[in-house]
């Protein structure tokens, strides 16, 4: 199968170009990008309302050559849905990425085009016309982070700084969120990873230990706003961890990786450009002490006494 000028199986844009066989596809997409897609789900998505496209075509957009197999289709409709403010930072984000040097201008107007279907599928927008609410109501005349012109739009100075700010992380957290496999047989790791946090002046923070009253995602996302920096363990790869890494990341919060050695090589595609901390379960102090090490190579010491002066 090979079709160069089709709709989208996920998003319904048009053009998109489907190509493959054996049940496995290949799909570039002018919204969510470049992904893989079985047959079956090709099929499931059918049958995606307008709520629910935003969602996987922003989970796709922010996780590029991902495989859409039933499990991880149903793990996006099971995601949270930002609010408008968590999606006009992505928006901005995306639009300083874009940018080489501060002050340039950009998009004459909000009309239907490769770019603004980029920024729909970033930001998980559902069509131009919340797109058009998010730049114009939100970003340019409540938050005067872009501004307008006769030349189209710019970042202002306040929204660069917002943007620095985020790049910085928190600038008052004293935290450093775990995100990790919720089970029993990693405590030990997970006790290797808080003192390392402790160790480099921070406090630790995975959100099962965490009491709360509101949904767990809605707590997780939150807390990871909070945050100074992430460490991802991918030991087991769970969705879990790669969403709250891919959060952070979209915040532009540090994130520091780790993963037991005998899932090293099956970590995802997009993770493998960045420098691991590879562990052995009968060398966790050696995990420690790696794991401090890059937190203050990376952050710097943070202000809190070590755990094990």
């Amino acid at each position: 199968m090979s079709n160069t000028n089709t709709s989208c199986p996920v998003c319904r844009t048009r053009p998109s170009q489907i190509s493959g066989k054996g049940g496995h596809y290949v799909v570039k997409c002018l919204r969510c990008g470049d992904f893989q897609i079985t047959d079956v789900v090709i099929s499931c998505a059918k049958a995606l309302s307008v709520e629910e496209i935003p969602k996987v075509s922003g989970w796709i957009s922010e996780n590029q050559s991902s495989i859409i197999d039933e499990k991880r289709l149903r793990e996006c409709l099971s995601l949270r849905m930002p609010s408008a403010g968590e999606k006009a930072e992505k928006v901005l984000v995306s639009l300083a990425r874009s940018q080489k040097t501060p002050g340039q201008n950009f998009m004459d107007g909000i009309h239907v085009s490769p770019g603004t279907y980029r920024l729909c599928g970033i930001g998980w927008v559902s069509d131009h016309n919340e797109l058009k609410f998010l730049m114009e109501d939100y970003l340019q005349n409540e938050m005067e982070f872009l501004s307008w012109s006769r030349f189209g739009f710019k970042i202002s100075p306040k929204g660069w700084a917002y943007i620095d700010s985020l790049r910085r992380g928190n600038p008052q957290s004293q935290t450093g969120f775990i995100a990790m496999w919720f089970d029993p047989s990693m405590n030990e790791l997970r006790r290797f990873l808080a003192s390392a946090i402790q160790n480099a002046g921070f406090e630790p923070l995975r959100i099962d230990q965490k009491q709360h009253n509101n949904k767990i995602d809605d707590e997780i996302v939150a807390a990871i706003r909070r945050s100074k920096f992430l460490v991802a363990d991918l030991t087991n790869h769970r969705g879990g961890v790669y969403f709250e890494a891919g959060f952070a990341m979209g915040l532009s919060l540090p994130v520091i990786w780790t993963c037991r050695h005998d899932y090293l090589k099956e970590t995802h595609f997009d993770t493998r450009q960045y420098n691991f901390i590879v562990w052995t379960e009968d060398r966790l102090p050696d995990l420690e002490k790696a794991l401090q090490n890059r937190i203050e190579a990376t952050i710097g010491r943070g202000p809190l006494p070590a755990a094990n002066p």
